[in-house]
């Protein structure tokens, strides 16, 4: 039997939504209002979960955040109830990641149909996992996480969007899907790049030649190109006026390339999981031949597990499917780190702060 939260701090229209869902078949949970249904949502995990936008205590914008930063629930189909004259919470409740919107009123037929299209995606997705899991669980080659193959739905999925109803859509709602599909293209692309640079650093042999020239490789000036990446994602975030810089130069032991990968990984991990309007301190100084490089925000944090976890052993195969995301991309920082004969140290604070300091050696 499916699972279906609606969230709606209108009881009439919960009321309503939850007696015709249960004569349809499906297990129906409901909140009336925000908290309440983010709660929900992580104890039961449900299949789909109906959100309206304007609620009190927290707003279907800030439930759907909340859902897709935690990895337990980020992939749940979510469907956006909205007023038909508010075409802005549309435009943002896709920005953010909805899968559909319904505005009120709206049908039973039209409530069915949304909620079946979401289930028929879903079924293709799990349909596909079923065929290949057995094939992937060995072939790093053929590696394909489900980071990997949700932006790949995604796009496939608004594209078949365009085509079927972009004669029915209204003319803002078009640069909406596309830049939807951008986004899931640019994500795809970024979590392709972070395994591929996995499969190649898992590899290196230290003792032969190429494991020698990766330990003679130099970056000159460290803290401009540290200085020039931590601006660029500031301003991809919009909150360059929350960076902090307080960098010294040094020539460190560890080439430009890997340098940056292991900055805009902690540096985008720092504004990734802290909201705008806190600072992200950015510092770097050299003693005793060592260049000590951190970055700190008043964020999310994490917690003794999953720091404990990120230095666990793993085969290389359990850890492409053990480390996704935003985890493989510190593991990433912390394997590159290690084999120019470093270390990266977390400090943190769960729900409060979190410092990641990094200790290269200066080149000789």
């Amino acid at each position: 039997m499916k699972k279906i939260l609606i969230i709606e701090d209108s009881q009439t229209v919960l009321d309503n939504m939850a007696k015709m869902l249960k004569a349809e078949g499906f297990w129906v949970v409901t909140a009336e209002d925000g908290e309440v249904g983010l709660e929900l949502a992580k104890k039961h995990l449900p299949n789909l979960i109906i959100c309206d936008v304007m609620m009190p205590k927290l707003d279907g914008f800030a439930v759907l955040t909340s859902l897709r930063q935690d990895p337990t629930t980020a992939t749940i189909p979510f469907i956006f109830l909205t007023a038909r004259s508010f075409k802005d919470d549309i435009r943002q409740g896709m920005t953010l990641g909805s899968d559909d919107y319904l505005t009120k009123p709206f049908t039973r037929d039209e409530l069915i149909a949304a909620i079946q299209a979401q289930f028929k995606k879903q079924e293709t997705i799990n349909n596909f996992f079923r065929q290949k899991l057995d094939g992937l669980r060995n072939n790093i080659a053929q590696s394909l996480p489900h980071q990997l193959l949700f932006p790949a739905i995604q796009i496939i999925g608004l594209s078949d969007i365009l085509v079927q109803n972009s004669h029915a859509m209204e003319a803002h709602e078009i640069p909406e899907v596309a830049k939807r599909i951008g986004k899931a293209g640019k994500d795809l692309h970024d979590m392709i790049k972070k395994f591929l640079m996995y499969a190649e650093i898992e590899t290196i042999d230290l003792t032969s030649e190429q494991g020698q020239q990766l330990r003679k490789a130099k970056t000159t000036f460290a803290e401009i190109e540290i200085s020039t990446l931590a601006k660029e994602i500031a301003k991809t975030f919009g909150r360059t006026t929350d960076l902090i810089l307080e960098l010294d130069g040094a020539t460190v032991q560890i080439s430009d390339h890997y340098l940056e990968a292991i900055a805009r990984e902690l540096i985008s991990n720092a504004f990734k999981f802290s909201v705008q309007g806190t600072p992200v301190t950015v510092k770097s100084a050299s003693s005793d031949r060592k260049f000590v490089f951190s970055v700190g925000d008043l964020g999310q944090g994490m917690s003794e597990e999953q720091i404990a976890d990120l230095g666990a052993y793993m085969k290389f195969e359990d850890k492409l499917y053990a480390k996704q995301g935003s985890g493989l991309g510190l593991a990433i920082a912390k394997r590159l780190v290690e084999l120019h004969e470093g270390s990266l140290e977390i400090e943190s604070i769960l729900y409060e702060q979190t410092t990641v300091t990094v200790t290269l050696p200066i080149a000789t």
